[in-house]
């Protein structure tokens, strides 16, 4: 009876002259028959490769899969058994998306692979960093970059490395470094930098073809106003009353061991931020010149924005009162040297709030009040030629009668001999 069972199958090629074939197969199970399936086979000359067999239950469903089979192969060739059959329904669920936006497949799959599958895409975040560091660091060590951008970099770009520890640089979105900043709870201004940072971090990665593009690029104009705040600080920055310049400089005046004279005057007539009166020399002051200047070079300057600024009268007295006038203007042999010397020279003067860059803005706001030419205070200042910065920071700090009283603080009579330098 088997036997007979057996030969009542039916096996029939389909479609007809095609060479696939499907066979009718017995369904059993511990010995139980329950019924027949459909068994197809595509040989090997058709798919190019192995045979390929298919089972179904339906001999319609059979009979429909081997025409499909069979059509898509006189029009494709061996190419369309490289497609399996979810692979061809993804394609057409999608392919009428693409051509509403006059977008061709090619195309979709040529920026898919170049925006998600980047070359160096296994690199971390932490790897990015650490070779970008390391470049920092030869440039620090040649002198193309200074120590202090240097560290700052380091230690702003290492903790965002430690928060994002194992993640694939061309994984990481917006939206998770948004998250990580706000998680922070730090200010606008901290914010800002360590954009800046990030942003450096992902431009260098996307250099390096490590990632397509910088995830900060999907930041929209509202979420770095959520982080940093509208455009300009919205905090006017301190200035010293004429009254406390005066006692400052009495008391840098009174501490000759502090060796501070210099650096004081430098910047509260002349505008000279901290990091550049660290690295100024005497021989840059051209005291003896007409008019009498200081000259903030290249390797000096912030941004490369070298400038002269020109040193103004009651400042030359001041200045005529340092009686070692070679070498560094302020001395710092180490790493807070400067500092240290600056906070004994506070608490001489009896200052016990003490707001950052109050002598560099001190300049700015009394020197604007004084000439009214926003373009030259901004000079001066090293700003962009743009005057939108010295706007927003010193226009309403100060009268012109505040700066008169500012710009005519001299040395205390009897406070030594005053050379002329001029």
């Amino acid at each position: 009876m088997a036997r007979k069972a057996q030969s009542a199958l039916k096996s029939w090629e389909y479609p007809k002259k095609s060479g696939i074939h499907i066979r009718e197969i017995l369904n059993a199970t511990s010995g139980n028959r329950f019924g027949a399936s459909y068994l197809v086979t595509v040989p090997a000359r058709i798919t190019g490769k192995l045979r390929r067999r298919k089972q179904f239950a339906d001999r319609a469903d059979a009979e429909e899969w081997a025409d499909k089979t069979f059509l898509g192969y006189r029009k494709q060739g061996e190419d369309f058994f490289v497609v399996t059959d979810e692979e061809r329904r993804e394609v057409a669920a999608n392919l009428p998306f693409l051509r509403q936006h006059g977008i061709s497949l090619g195309e979709a799959v040529r920026f898919a692979v170049k925006h998600l599958r980047p070359e160096g895409r296994s690199k971390t975040v932490q790897q990015v960093i650490e070779e970008l560091v390391a470049s920092k660091g030869q440039r620090c060590e040649r002198g193309d970059l200074r120590e202090r951008s240097y560290r700052d970099f380091r230690h702003r770009a290492e903790k965002f490395a430690l928060a994002f520890k194992g993640r694939i640089a061309s994984e990481v979105t917006a939206e998770e470094i948004k998250t990580w900043l706000n998680g922070r709870k730090v200010g606008p201004r901290s914010n800002k930098n360590y954009l800046a940072v990030i942003g450096e971090v992902f431009k260098f990665a996307a250099q390096k073809r490590y990632v397509a593009l910088s995830p900060l690029d999907e930041l929209t104009d509202i979420d770095r106003k959520e982080l940093c705040g509208g455009g300009a600080d919205t905090k006017e920055p301190s200035i010293l009353t004429p009254a406390q310049a005066e006692h400052l400089l009495n008391a840098a005046l009174e501490r000759p061991e502090l060796g501070l004279l210099g650096a004081v005057t430098l910047a509260l007539f002349c505008g000279l931020r901290t990091e550049e009166l660290k690295r100024l020399e005497w021989e840059q002051v051209h005291l003896s010149e007409t008019p009498p200047i200081v000259t903030i070079g290249a390797k000096i300057a912030k941004k490369r924005r070298i400038r002269h600024v020109e040193i103004p009268a009651n400042a030359l007295r001041w200045l005529s009162l340092v009686t070692n006038r070679k070498g560094p203007v302020a001395r710092n042999d180490h790493f807070n040297d400067y500092q240290k010397r600056f906070k004994k020279l506070l608490i001489a003067a009896n200052f016990t709030r003490w707001e950052s860059n109050a002598m560099r803005h001190s300049f700015g706001s009394y020197h604007y009040a004084l000439h009214g030419n926003p373009l030259e205070t901004s000079r001066l200042l090293g700003h962009k030629a743009s005057d939108q910065v010295l706007f927003d920071h010193y226009r309403a700090l100060a009268t012109k009668k505040q700066a008169e009283e500012y710009f005519a603080i001299t040395p205390p009579a009897g406070s030594g001999k005053i050379v002329e330098c001029a």
